[in-house]
């Protein structure tokens, strides 16, 4: 993998964790915060020494140690050129496979080489839509965004989206609406005709927006066809109550950007949007909540962790939520199929995740608000 193929792994499913999970070790597992771009190349190479060090702890001779090392230098020396940027990079090195993800949000550097990878802040992505869309409503500048959590990229509209009300209003005006409409004297401009009747001003703006918005879900819903990420809305709060009273496109996060988008780079709109869909669950952990409600009062719910963690290794559990501060250090003995305690241990509640994701399962690392219960582990048994 190049250091450009490996920089554009902006999106991560549990189906790219389960290679993860039969990795072979030595496992190297490194986080690397970027709190500046600038310094990306600096940060991974102080992260490779410290991989070195841990490499050469567990009696790795140095050509094995070159030959793992070398993608992660290969990246260090070109990421910076490859001008792709996140606020972390998660590598995972083995033997047989490199990955590397982008990954938003606030994580601690971490450099692990052990028997497994350390997945948890996959994980935590996980836990949050890594797609969207973004609908930027106006009356003058209409636009629509395909957004990750790095990047936002405008949407090809022109001719399937109306773009300006005014436009639309003297070209796309529909018949029922025009009936209302007397031929236009010279004093009035371009427009075709005319608003007569009794109804307020307010009344006929209301109309003409709704006539205009259910053209605009039209169009979003032929860009959007093969879709299924989730829209957030831009716009000011009056437009936006018309808009969602006449969208058709599912899934519409009920939180919005507030406030006109005109004028508004697409990266602005983009980190607003960002903070909405940071607080909204991912649908694969709204299923698996959901499941986690559906049997809460039954025995296929657990919050004992060592009992959960050895659900895992028995391959018992679907679905497991892991709070972001829990902590089970120690070793899983396959004689006794049980837990010995031990500071020495390896994050057992990792284990039991990567587990559970190679028999098919889900695994998701929340915050203590997040979880289904007030407990530091959680899981749905299949039996």
């Amino acid at each position: 993998m190049t250091a450009l193929q490996a920089l554009s792994n902006e999106i991560v499913t549990f189906g790219d964790l389960r290679p993860l999970t039969a990795a072979t070790s030595p496992c190297i597992t490194m986080v690397v915060p970027l709190p500046n771009p600038a310094v990306v190349e600096v940060q991974l190479k102080n992260a490779v020494r410290a991989v070195q060090d841990k490499l050469a702890e567990r009696g790795i001779d140095k050509t094995s140690s070159a030959t793992l090392i070398g993608p992660i230098n290969d990246l260090a020396t070109t990421a910076e050129a490859a001008g792709i940027w996140a606020h972390a990079l998660i590598l995972l090195r083995s033997p047989e496979l490199f990955r590397c993800y982008l990954l938003h949000g606030r994580f601690q550097e971490m450099v692990t080489v052990e028997e497994r990878f350390q997945v948890r802040p996959l994980l935590a992505t996980l836990s949050r839509e890594q797609r969207f869309h973004l609908l930027g409503l106006s009356r003058r500048h209409v636009r629509l965004l395909h957004c990750t959590h790095h990047r936002a990229e405008e949407a090809v509209i022109r001719g399937i989206i109306p773009q300006n009300m005014d436009v639309w209003l003297n070209t796309r005006m529909p018949d029922h609406v025009l009936d209302n409409r007397s031929a236009a004297g010279p004093s009035v401009g371009a427009m075709k005709g005319v608003v007569f009747g009794t109804s307020t001003d307010r009344d006929r703006d209301d109309q003409y927006l709704a006539h205009y918005f259910k053209e605009i879900d039209k169009g979003v819903n032929t860009v959007l066809r093969d879709h299924t990420a989730p829209l957030v809305l831009a716009g000011v709060e009056y437009e936006l109550a018309i808009y969602r009273r006449v969208n058709t496109y599912r899934p519409l996060l009920e939180k919005a950007v507030k406030g006109s988008p005109d004028g508004l780079p697409s990266r602005t709109l983009h980190e607003r949007a960002m903070e909405i869909v940071m607080q909204t669950f991912s649908e694969p952990l709204q299923k698996s909540l959901a499941d986690f409600q559906k049997y809460r009062d039954t025995m296929r719910v657990s919050t004992d962790a060592r009992a959960v963690i050895k659900a895992a290794w028995q391959s018992r559990v679907s679905e497991l939520f892991i709070s972001e501060e829990a902590e089970q250090r120690g070793i899983w003995n396959e004689q006794t199929q049980d837990i010995e305690s031990s500071d020495r241990g390896e994050d057992l509640l990792n284990a039991a995740a990567l587990r559970t994701v190679r028999q098919g399962g889900r695994a998701f690392v929340l915050n203590a608000s997040g979880m289904p219960v007030p407990a530091e582990v959680a899981a749905v048994l299949r039996f």
